[in-house]
């Protein structure tokens, strides 16, 4: 089975995440939102970082662009000065991601500006690019900017988790759904899928993935998971798993699905 490893994506609208909670319900990782254009820092940025960093979840930080109202290099030199603050732009953290879905004038030559910029602020070559399947279709010019340092995170909703209209072999994540309910977080959040180890995007050492939940919780399905062998795992069998979240096809569970299981 391709890797789905599930994540979420968080800004000041998700406040202060129990990420114990978020971490226990498979969740492993996020990016959190940190700046956006020139002067504008989260409220939220340093206790959200902190606190995923205290429940074992992979982090990384990501900027807002703000195209049409800067230049690309401004816009850098802002994000990297709260990587430095915090330590998270080197290998062992998410790569530093670019968020850019604002319109402008040549926006991939405004990316790829970025990307230099950010670079050279950082000194690491692997930087995140996220936008809409739309976006890298049709408004980014990704010819001109991609290259074997840049990883790819594409937002299309009502697709299978791993599967965005816009599927490169740069494509890394996948941001499936905006109305996600998590565990620990009130209101909807972003959820994504991670379509390669996350040791690969890192450099470096993961977090080991949480011990399972006990039966009369929850259980958010995992890459190569059957229904089979997670009613195995909880000492349920696993028809009772099917009924008590109405499956019809046992053979039919998808990665990131939250399931009940029953006591």
């Amino acid at each position: 089975m391709a890797t789905r490893i599930p994540g979420i994506d968080v800004a000041r609208y998700q406040g202060e995440p129990d990420w114990s909670a978020v971490r226990d319900a498979g969740y492993r990782f996020t990016y959190i939102k940190a700046t956006e254009g020139v002067g504008y820092v989260s409220p939220t940025l340093d206790s959200q970082l902190a606190g995923a960093r205290r429940a074992g979840m992979v982090t990384g930080l990501y900027h807002f662009a703000r195209p049409d109202t800067n230049t690309p290099q401004q816009d850098a030199a802002d994000f990297a000065a709260q990587l430095a603050r915090l330590d998270s732009g080197a290998p062992g953290d998410l790569p530093p991601c670019l968020d850019i879905e604002t319109e402008g004038t040549d926006l991939a030559s405004w990316v790829k500006g970025f990307i230099n910029a950010i670079r050279g602020h950082t000194g690491r070559h692997e930087v995140m690019v996220y936008s809409s399947t739309y976006w890298f279709d049709a408004k980014l010019g990704t010819d001109s900017w991609v290259d074997s340092g840049v990883s790819l995170w594409v937002a299309h909703y009502g697709r299978d988790p791993g599967k965005p209209g816009y599927l490169t072999d740069r494509v890394v994540l996948h941001q499936y759904s905006s109305e996600g309910q998590v565990p620990g977080i009130a209101g909807n959040t972003d959820l994504d899928v991670a379509l390669v180890e996350l040791s690969v995007l890192t450099g470096g050492m993961v977090p080991p993935p949480p011990s399972p939940p006990p039966p009369g919780g929850t259980y958010v399905v995992q890459p190569g998971d059957t229904l089979s062998g997670i009613g195995a795992r909880f000492g349920v069998d696993w028809r009772t798993i099917a009924d008590v979240n109405a499956i019809t096809d046992p053979d039919l569970i998808y990665v990131g699905e939250v399931l009940t299981i029953p006591r």
